[in-house]
């Protein structure tokens, strides 16, 4: 964890501050028949197995301390059968009961260039028992990692990944009990439990393959024991590889700021659990030396759930000192250890690869390495500038507005020599309690009037204004392979070298099926607007133009017909459902087409299947020039299949590179 800089806090200026843009094309430049007006993107139930909150971990016992912080620890007996077949899913094909885990196992190496047996001197025995153990080193995080997991509901999804992050946990009892209220403790002894999501050595590519700035995307800071002061060692420009090692080795903790934009996995993760979360959903890797910390006491204004990736930390952690920091909305300064001298910290452990700590806002807390050993742990923060407070601002003047415009009480002056009764040097005079009191009570009677008739109106305007803030903070969708397949990232029209023309051609059909992508990928809200002929009101804000570095894009937007509502809320109703492009409530199936041809483009929605190409040029060729179009269209149609054997592979692929990174000793 930073001082007062939470994973989110470089941000907090630019959110407050950043303006809101939301035009729209106007109402006569919009195409006859169109249904939904196209801005250029830019501007400035289905019921869940009963057992899936059930650990598929054996019992454990779950202990709590006195200062009422959750402490689990968990024994790595799990094993994983030798003969279970491995199998591709994904969300793009769901199954009717989701799973809280879906365990595959299998070899995951290519087994090309590989020697023999035979050439080994090597049994199917000893390769039985290399399976074993390669199963039993695989991290629980694998079948999520490589799309293995068979849920289609993106929230379910994020629910899922967030059960195993905190398993053996329930998370009906984690939220009931725990969120936001005390710690949690999860101690798993079980190093392999993270494999895959992020190392040591993926800070070195990163460093090598991209351009990290410091101060923007990379801190090298060092705790100084001696002055309880924290020290940045950041040179100017961009971060080289051998420049940060060095000051590594000089002691220096190296923080990552936005590792989502560089590291695929980190990315994968925090885009699926914000759909659980239903807001931003952040990240920083900090990765320590060995007998050193970078970081003093402090606490943030996010709620942090730590996963300890590599080595070894220790934590200390304290309850907020006062009511005042309890589940602040601004991070602290950096704290004097003199602080919490003499207070009993709720956590004081050492956190091992595998472990996880959950911290709400305002928990102090500190950690330093021991040693003997480095540490790296990935710092997942979330619920930023989610309150009541935060509802009530937008909430509140808009019902004021609405009950003045409705409400004729709220018009009536106020009473004559108010300004005489109330005021700094007013508050004490006797003689104006009467009149104070009675004012009050009218104060009383119109807020009564006021949360019984226009906050319940206003009360959608207002969340969906809170959601327009999370379509621009999100990160975009990261699409599994059959999703690449079946959305515009890779279906339809491509370049075509070999005949110099475009092919591939795709088209929608009436009976075409498509669903969103996502449920969270897309908003519609309606604006107040002071002009009553103002048509474009109705917005609808989506994240797959979103950049991955956080607010690189404007808010991306499309003007909303009001003839479309009942088809946008048809798809909502109905996901993670398909539906025939002829089912939608629309007068046309022209309307229809252009209607889903619009979001298809944006890509917020897939379709079932992969479209089937359309290229009617070949038909017109002559005979002799068919033989050849068709040895050439049989070479494009290898060079597709290629392609998509390519992206159904692109995880597979990864996890040859991951378990290569894996055979290094985590505690080097």
């Amino acid at each position: 964890m930073s001082g007062p800089m939470s994973a989110f806090a470089q941000y907090s200026e630019e959110i407050s501050s950043s303006p809101q843009n939301d035009s729209v094309l106007s109402a006569s430049r919009k195409r006859k028949r169109v249904s939904m007006a196209n801005t250029n993107g830019h501007s400035k139930d289905k019921k869940t197995n009963k057992n899936r909150s059930k650990s598929l971990q054996p019992v454990l016992s779950i202990s709590e301390t006195n200062d009422q912080s959750k402490i689990i620890e968990q024994l790595n007996t799990t094993k994983k059968s030798k003969n279970s077949e491995t199998k591709f899913l994904s969300p793009a094909y769901p199954t009717p009961y989701p799973q809280r885990r879906v365990i595959v196992s299998g070899p995951r190496h290519s087994q090309i260039g590989k020697p023999t047996l035979e050439e080994n001197g090597e049994t199917d025995e000893d390769e039985d028992e290399d399976d074993e153990d390669e199963n039993e080193d695989e991290s629980p995080l694998s079948a999520w990692l490589h799309d293995h997991v068979p849920i289609a509901d993106s929230t379910l999804l994020g629910e899922h990944l967030f059960g195993l992050l905190i398993d053996p946990t329930p998370i009906k009892q984690f939220i009931k009990r725990t969120w936001q209220r005390e710690t949690l403790l999860i101690q798993r002894k079980q190093p392999t439990y993270y494999n895959g999501l992020f190392s040591t050595s993926d800070i070195d590519d990163i460093l090598r393959d991209n351009t990290l700035e410091y101060g923007e995307n990379i801190d090298l800071t060092f705790y100084n024991s001696v002055t309880s002061k924290k020290e940045r060692h950041n040179p100017e420009g961009r971060a080289r590889a051998a420049v940060v090692w060095d000051a590594y080795n000089e002691g220096c903790s190296v923080r990552i700021l936005n590792p989502h934009a560089y590291s695929t996995n980190i990315w994968k993760l925090l885009s699926c659990l914000q759909e659980y979360f239903g807001s931003l959903v952040g990240a920083n890797t900090y990765l320590t030396p060995p007998g050193s910390q970078g970081f003093p006491p402090h606490y943030d204004d996010i709620d942090a759930f730590i996963l300890q990736l590599e080595g070894k930390k220790h934590w200390r952690v304290y309850k907020p000192l006062n009511d005042d920091e309890v589940l602040p909305i601004k991070s602290s300064f950096d704290l004097d250890k003199n602080i919490i001298e003499n207070i009993k910290p709720c956590i004081d452990v050492v956190l091992e690869a595998g472990d996880l700590l959950y911290m709400p806002r305002g928990y102090i807390h500190y950690g330093y390495t021991l040693d003997d050993a480095h540490s790296l742990h990935l710092t997942v923060s979330c619920y930023q500038q989610q309150t009541w407070g935060d509802l009530f601002k937008i909430l509140l003047p808009k019902a004021v507005d609405y009950a003045v415009k409705t409400n004729v009480k709220f018009r009536q002056g106020l009473p004559l020599g108010y300004l005489n009764q109330f005021g700094l040097i007013h508050s004490t005079k006797k003689l104006s309690m009467k009149k104070r009191a009675k004012f009050h009570a009218n104060c009383h009677r119109l807020l009564d009037e006021l949360l019984r008739e226009s906050v319940p109106i206003q009360m959608d305007n207002s969340v969906d204004i809170m959601a327009q803030k999370f379509m621009h903070d999100a990160l975009p969708p990261i699409l599994t392979a059959e999703e690449q397949l079946t959305t515009i990232q890779e279906q339809g029209e491509r370049w075509n070298s070999d005949l110099n023309r475009v092919s591939s051609v795709v088209e929608l059909e009436p009976d075409t099926r498509i669903r969103l992508l996502r449920r969270h990928c897309l908003r519609v809200v309606e604006h107040d607007h002071n002009d009553e002929d103002d048509e474009d009101n109705i917005v609808a804000y989506y994240t797959t133009d979103n950049a991955r570095n956080y607010h690189d894009r404007p808010l991306s937007t499309l003007g909303v017909d009001k003839e479309t509502l009942p088809a946008l809320e048809m798809l909502f109703t109905i996901y993670p459902e398909y539906i025939s492009i002829d089912s939608l409530p629309l007068a046309t199936i022209e309307d229809k087409i252009t209607f889903v041809s619009t979001l298809y483009e944006k890509g917020l929605v897939r379709t079932e299947y992969e479209l089937e190409h359309s290229d009617g040029e070949d038909e017109e060729e002559d005979e002799s020039d068919n033989d050849e179009e068709d040895e050439s269209d049989s070479d494009e149609e290898d060079g597709l299949v290629l392609k998509r054997q390519k992206v159904r592979n692109e995880s597979t692929d990864d996890d040859d590179d991951d378990d290569e990174d894996e055979d290094v000793d985590d505690d080097n």
